[in-house]
């Protein structure tokens, strides 16, 4: 995680106090304590306007080094933020923070990127989550992850993780249901849990699964959907029209 991301997850990178104090402008240091004493109601000095960030060495603000509960409480609990917080979800102080700055909340959850090659004891649960997501049964995904882990194929599955739990994933199988079977292999599967959406999940497993299978020599990849304007972010091209098991038509994308 950033150094600069403070124990609440507010990014002290952009904080006008520290951009002050490094800068040593004490024109911003006076319009910093202006602001802030209002926005307070207490008086708030420019000599106060002295920080570094909240949790690297160096100064801080009174309130930051005293009396903010948040920072207080987590270095009581030694934790490195709160993110790393058992009690987070429930905590009525963070959520004073995180319910007015979205992307503090983001800045607490770190994700770890990686391929079921990379935590094969995964695999059981790995299955069971891409079948609930998507209906496929389990011992489908089964069949290809454990043919991956036991490099059978190169057709690899990818997940993010918060913490330990299975929060985004996709794969790449040979046709994902559709009847171009001249264009393969297929990304399939590519899900992100509907609380963790809008942060970039999918688009990072895109990035991931693109730029492994091409170290293996695979290249370029498909994947079909009904999505217009999302996989373009990430260098997809619109390709051809397909039709899947069912007849309908289904859009085809590929990445070279």
């Amino acid at each position: 995680m950033k150094d600069f991301i403070g124990f609440c997850g507010l990014d002290c990178e952009i904080c006008e106090a520290r951009i002050a104090t490094i800068n040593q402008n004490d024109e911003l240091r006076q319009k910093v304590a202006r602001e802030w004493s209002e926005m307070n109601g207490v008086e708030i000095t420019p000599e106060m306007i002295h920080c570094t960030g909240c949790r690297i060495d160096g100064p801080k603000t009174p309130y930051c080094e005293s009396l903010c509960p948040i920072r207080q409480c987590a270095v009581g609990k030694k934790v490195e933020t709160c993110g790393a917080c058992p009690e987070m979800e429930g905590c009525e102080r963070l959520a004073a923070i995180t319910g007015n700055n979205p992307n503090a909340a983001i800045n607490l959850k770190d994700y770890r990127y990686l391929s079921l090659r990379e935590r094969p004891e995964l695999l059981e649960s790995a299955a069971a989550w891409f079948h609930e997501k998507w209906g496929v049964p389990e011992e489908a995904y089964y069949a290809c992850m454990a043919a991956y882990l036991n490099r059978e194929t190169e057709y690899g599955w990818y997940l993010c993780l918060a913490g330990n739990r299975i929060v985004g994933g996709l794969g790449v199988i040979e046709n994902d249901f559709h009847d171009r079977k001249d264009l393969a292999p297929n990304v399939c599967a590519v899900y992100t849990e509907e609380g963790f959406r809008d942060q970039g999940i999918a688009g990072r497993l895109l990035d991931l699964v693109v730029e492994d299978m091409r170290t293996k020599g695979i290249t370029p990849l498909y994947l079909v959907t009904d999505h217009t304007g999302f996989y373009e972010r990430y260098g997809w091209a619109f390709l051809c029209m397909a039709h899947d098991d069912s007849g309908s038509e289904t859009r085809v994308y590929m990445h070279q």
